[in-house]
């Protein structure tokens, strides 16, 4: 008997609402501020990918960070060389960063007790991973080099929700078993038209690594 081919999912109507109904729901507390923030900025910013995201759009990327997290996080653990990348919007503003440069990126120097580098950072070495500030780097060509470094390679990112959900993909094109923790808020400059210092969960750092 021959059947008709046909494809394997079917779009369910009433399935994507209930999905977006749900999402909704569960995570419009952490993205109420995004609709205002998209009416304040010029239209041309608006069509930008990641500025122009529209709440839906947080949503899920949010949904993707923790299903990525969920899938590569034994793989990561396991993994013989991991390393991390903080942003540098995380730094105390107050005094000058004393962080110098590393072999791929700068690292920090601890120089503040309120710094969130410093304290993600040394939780971060605290479970072998070693933790950089992303700085200047082109992250394809850093990923792409430390890859052929190590084959068996993990890399953790902090960032806002967006970037870090493209960074993940990124990682997973490559063959690099991904984390990511996102950031509290959208806080740098390419948001606020000047950076504000950022915030992450260091508890959920901890949960993720641990």
């Amino acid at each position: 008997m021959r059947f008709k081919r046909r494809s394997a999912y079917a779009c369910d109507d009433a399935l994507i609402a209930h999905i977006r109904k749900s999402l909704h729901e569960a995570l419009h507390t952490y993205t109420r501020g995004v609709k205002e923030h998209l009416k304040s900025i010029p239209f041309s910013q608006r069509l930008d990918k990641t500025i122009g995201t529209r709440e839906e759009g947080y949503h899920l990327y949010m949904l993707e960070i923790e299903l990525v997290n969920r899938i590569y996080r034994n793989a990561f653990k396991e993994s013989s060389y991991k390393f991390a990348l903080l942003p540098h919007c995380l730094r105390d503003f107050r005094p000058q960063c004393s962080s110098v440069p590393g072999d791929i990126e700068h690292v920090c120097m601890g120089c503040t007790e309120d710094c969130f580098i410093r304290f993600g950072s040394k939780l971060l070495a605290k479970h072998g991973i070693q933790p950089y500030i992303s700085i200047t780097i082109e992250q394809e060509k850093l990923f792409r080099r430390l890859k052929a470094e190590h084959p068996d390679i993990g890399a953790l990112g902090v960032a806002c929700i967006t970037e870090l959900a493209q960074a993940m993909r990124l990682c997973i094109k490559l063959g690099i078993s991904p984390l990511g923790v996102p950031l509290s808020a959208n806080l740098c400059a390419r948001w606020m038209k000047r950076t504000y210092e950022s915030s992450f969960s260091l508890e959920e750092l901890d949960k993720l690594v641990r």
